[in-house]
């Protein structure tokens, strides 16, 4: 009868620290494994808008604006401007490209000026951003939005 208990503690003093040893090693590479954890990264990158003008286009500049922050052409003539990561920069195909930072806004209001400097088309555009790479807490790149504006 004294086989039982002995093989019963066999197992309690090998298998039981074993198991226990391996939870541990789990739980331990799980921590520090962990890519959640800890700062994100600065981003690198500049999400994009292209702002394509149809109809009667003689646009001299273009401004952007997400709230109260706006993005003017050169030269700086719209209200209100304040220094912005943005650029808004004039292609050579006529659409306007609009470089906005890792954080893009929801929605831009644009302007379009005439050689007088008079608005000759407004628009405000809800953006949809689509994310192509990082994750949601620390923010990645986002698929290139096109906005037509029509000039009448």
């Amino acid at each position: 009868m004294p086989v039982a208990p002995f093989s019963r503690r066999r197992v309690e003093i090998v298998l039981v620290p074993i198991v226990a040893a391996f939870c541990m090693a789990f739980i331990i590479s799980a921590i520090v494994l962990d890519r959640d954890a800890g700062p994100c990264p600065a981003p690198n990158w500049n999400n994009q808008l292209t702002l394509s003008l149809t109809g009667k286009v003689e646009a001299t500049a273009v401004t952007a604006c997400a709230g109260a922050d706006c993005v003017p052409a050169p030269p700086t003539f719209a209200k209100n401007s304040t220094e912005s990561s943005g650029l808004l920069t004039h292609q050579e195909d006529g659409s306007w490209l609009f470089n906005v930072a890792a954080n893009p806004p929801k929605s831009v209001s644009f302007r379009v000026y005439d050689r007088n400097w008079n608005i000759v088309a407004a628009q405000s555009t809800a953006l949809n951003w689509t994310r192509v790479s990082g994750n949601e807490r620390c923010g990645g790149r986002m698929s290139p939005i096109n906005v037509v504006l029509d000039v009448p």
